[in-house]
């Protein structure tokens, strides 16, 4: 809610949708330049520490800007940015240590459940925050926003102290861990050296990194023919973008009764391929120049966005749930931090190409491609067999650094 809020404020101070472009591209190039150094981090010392130290830093700095807030003159743009800037550095490591905590957290049976529920809160947030966070822009200053923050956060922080962080057994960290300096370019070299003796994990993180770049095609090009091609009313709009939240909220309820498949993998590939046939079926309406009422357009769109939020909960939430599985738990943090700045960095890529491409081309055609050359990359990659068994190569560096350290 304070996301959206912040970006109504700097549209409402600056009138610049450049401003805005720049306030959304710097979180990934944060998780960018932070890359080599975040994983390390997160591995080599303690999870409930990273995330207190955070949210404390998120309460400092929300509390410094929202005094800064009641004198921001010609150089308010500036401060927000650096706001951003702190805010995203947080939020990195809470996301990154979360991934990697989740297998500590609850039972290994109870992984992908713990998945689902927070793939659920984060549907709901999106449908929630823009409503409420539309309806608080209007009732009360911003910076009402910045004291929401500071509470919210503050009670974040109580739980995560309330939390277990050894309820499935103790994080691997050394006490000489905290004593000797860290090599950050060591310590990321090991982790790019880990993964490329996991062959299923790179390729999961390769079909993550294609997925968010081609769903671009979505987050530019279903606005764009909803609103410019159809002339759908911006309620009409609104239930299309919140039905994709809804089938994600949907997909998983029932999602939390299923067990794990043993062709986890081959089934999470099928939902991408899912999610690419959607994708192109969002284009035919387009290429076909159909002739329809407003509702009829609005209800075939509502389907597509229901089904595309099912497919992308019965791909990301089995996905995070491998890799959590899969990935040894000294390595999970530099993993992790690969995978989401990765993905991240793919965001703002896609935007610009599908930006440029619906203002050039015909935009049934592009979606219709976009599926497509998705379709072919993961049809590529189903035929893939993995050459070494998943538990292969296990910590070969870091179990020399746990016996260095022990010397």
């Amino acid at each position: 809610m304070f996301s959206f809020a912040l970006g109504l404020f700097l549209l409402r101070k600056t009138g610049s949708a450049m401003n805005l472009g720049i306030s959304i591209l710097i979180g990934p190039l944060v998780s960018l330049v932070l890359l080599p150094v975040s994983g390390t981090i997160v591995d080599r010392f303690s999870h409930k520490k990273i995330i207190v130290t955070c949210q404390i830093g998120i309460i400092i700095t929300m509390a410094f800007f929202s005094m800064e807030l009641q004198q921001l003159s010609g150089t308010y743009l500036i401060k927000i940015i650096i706001l951003l800037v702190l805010l995203d550095i947080f939020q990195l490591f809470i996301g990154n240590v979360f991934s990697a905590s989740a297998i500590n957290l609850v039972p290994k049976t109870q992984v992908q459940q713990l998945n689902s529920i927070q793939q659920m809160v984060r549907s709901s947030a999106s449908i929630l925050a823009p409503i409420f966070g539309g309806i608080a822009y209007g009732m009360m200053p911003f910076f009402g926003f910045t004291l929401v923050m500071l509470v919210t956060t503050s009670v974040v922080m109580l739980i995560v102290l309330s939390l277990n962080f050894r309820f499935n057994g103790a994080q691997l960290v050394t006490k000489t861990d905290f004593k000797r300096k860290v090599d950050f370019l060591t310590s990321f070299k090991e982790g790019i050296h880990y993964l490329r003796q996991k062959q299923a994990i790179v390729m999961l993180i390769i079909t993550a990194c294609v997925i968010n770049f081609f769903f671009c095609a979505v987050n530019v090009g279903l606005p764009f023919i909803l609103v410019n091609r159809f002339k759908l009313s911006n309620i009409f709009y609104s239930i299309v973008e919140a039905s994709t939240s809804v089938g994600m909220i949907l997909s998983g309820f029932i999602f939390m009764k299923q067990k794990p498949a043993e062709n986890q993998i081959q089934i999470m590939y099928r939902w991408v391929i899912g999610i690419a046939l959607i994708t192109s079926g969002m284009g035919l309406p387009v290429v076909l120049h159909v002739q329809l009422l407003k509702l009829e357009i609005t209800g075939i769109y509502v389907v597509l966005a229901l089904l595309m939020g099912v497919a992308l909960f019965e791909t990301n939430v089995p996905m995070a749930g491998y890799m959590q599985l899969h990935i040894d738990s000294s390595f999970q943090g530099r993993v992790f931090t690969i995978q989401s700045s990765l993905s991240m960095l793919m965001m703002p890529v896609g935007t610009i190409m599908y930006g440029y491409l619906f203002d050039h081309f015909n935009a049934g055609i592009i979606f219709l491609v976009s599926g497509i050359i998705v379709i072919i990359f993961i049809s590529v990659f189903m035929q893939i067999k993995v050459t070494k068994p998943i538990g292969y190569a296990r910590n070969i560096a870091g179990t020399k650094n746990l016996e260095n350290g022990q010397k």
